[in-house]
């Protein structure tokens, strides 16, 4: 009986393991991105500098009106010989001056494939009951500034912050 038991524990944890696994990868000359199957890809590109966006299952929405998403915004750097530090202080400068009511909940040091980046949560009110947090990760590479943005309802963020970070932490560059 112990063994039948076992057996099962087994094939469940197995089974649960590989469906975790079934994701699909966004792949494009400078990067890659995997993300959940029940989520979708979108061409519609609210700004001119996003390279995708990614949207959670439909269901995000019920609650709270807004769909959990992540987004990649590339800035060709032109040659403005920028540190990280100073991009990430001019992202920053741009979110407060952009959204009046942004509060800056943490700014860290963090890493995409060995890389320096910069991880910063952030969250705003923007009215109408809606307040987002985002979790953003800042690099630089070959002259070109990237900032991955996960965004969600703040209702829902400690929900889909994990999933959310997974796929962040999923991206990778070109070499």
């Amino acid at each position: 009986m112990k063994v039948k038991i076992l057996t099962l524990v087994l094939l469940f944890a197995g089974v649960t393991l590989f469906a975790q696994d079934d994701w699909k990868t966004l792949k494009k000359d400078d990067y890659a991105i995997n993300y959940p199957k029940d989520w979708v890809s979108s061409d519609k590109k609210p700004q001119p500098n996003m390279q995708f966006l990614l949207l959670s299952e439909e269901k995000s929405q019920r609650d709270d009106l807004f769909r959990e998403n992540i987004n990649l915004i590339t800035e060709n750097l032109g040659g403005r010989d920028l540190t990280l530090q100073a991009y990430t202080k001019l992202s920053i400068d741009q979110i407060i001056a952009q959204i009046p009511s942004a509060k800056i909940i943490s700014h860290e040091s963090a890493k995409v494939e060995g890389r320096e980046a910069a991880a910063i949560v952030w969250s705003a009110d923007f009215g109408n009951s809606m307040i987002l947090k985002f979790k953003q990760i800042i690099l630089i590479y070959n002259d070109k500034g990237y900032v991955l943005t996960f965004s969600s309802s703040e209702a829902e963020y400690d929900s889909y912050v994990q999933i959310g970070s997974r796929i962040l932490n999923s991206f990778k560059l070109a070499k």
